[in-house]
C-alpha cells in the first residue's frame, strides 16, 4: 500500500514537473491571445495620459520623425485604444511601404511619467495599413528622410509581426 501511495505521487510530482501542457508544441514566443487581444494588452487605458504622434516627412527640415500633434482628450484616447482592439491578424509586411509613422503612448501617474510604450504605424503601396510596437533605438532618429531611409527603419522594426489595423481614427 505504501509503494502504491509513493507511485502515484512521484507520477504526479513528475507530470507536473515535465510541464504536460499544451505550451510543449508552441514555440516559446507563441502568444495563446488573439492578435486584438495581443496587443489590446500592450497598450492600456490605465494611466494613459497622452498619445504623441510622429511622422517621417521627406519635405521638412527638422529632424524625423516629426512631431506631428498628441491626442490627450479621453474621448480620442478611447477612439484609438478601440481601433487597436479590432487587429484582425499579424502577418509579414511583404509589400512596399509608402509612409511611416510612429505613436507614443505617454502613461503617467500625477505628474510624473512612469511608462511610453512606441507603437509604429505604416500604410503599404496598397493602401493597407499595419502597427507593431517597438522600442525606439538612436538609430530611428534621423537628420532627414528620403524614401531610401524607409528600408532601413524597417530592417531595425523588423518586418513580421505586424498587425493588419484600419486606418487610424484620427
Amino acid at each position: 500500500m505504501k509503494h502504491k501511495f509513493l507511485l502515484i505521487f512521484i507520477s504526479a510530482l513528475y507530470l507536473s514537473l515535465s510541464g504536460c501542457t499544451s505550451q510543449e508544441t508552441r514555440p516559446n514566443n507563441a502568444s495563446q491571445e488573439t492578435p486584438n487581444q495581443s496587443l489590446a494588452s500592450q497598450f492600456r487605458g490605465k494611466n494613459l495620459h497622452a498619445i504623441n504622434y510622429f511622422i517621417y516627412r521627406s519635405d521638412s527640415i527638422k529632424a524625423q520623425p516629426e512631431f506631428m500633434g498628441i491626442l490627450f482628450e479621453e474621448e480620442e484616447k478611447k477612439n484609438m485604444l478601440q481601433w487597436l482592439e479590432k487587429a484582425s491578424e499579424i502577418t509579414v509586411l511583404t509589400q512596399k511601404v509608402k509612409e511611416i509613422l510612429w505613436f507614443d503612448f505617454e502613461y503617467q501617474i500625477g505628474k510624473q511619467v512612469v511608462d511610453r510604450k512606441y507603437l509604429a504605424y505604416v500604410q503599404d503601396e496598397n493602401g493597407r495599413f499595419y502597427v507593431k510596437s517597438f522600442e525606439v533605438v538612436k538609430e530611428l532618429n534621423l537628420e532627414e528622410f528620403t524614401e531610401e531611409s524607409i528600408e532601413p527603419i524597417l530592417q531595425i522594426l523588423g518586418k513580421d509581426n505586424w498587425f493588419v489595423v484600419e486606418e487610424a481614427p484620427f
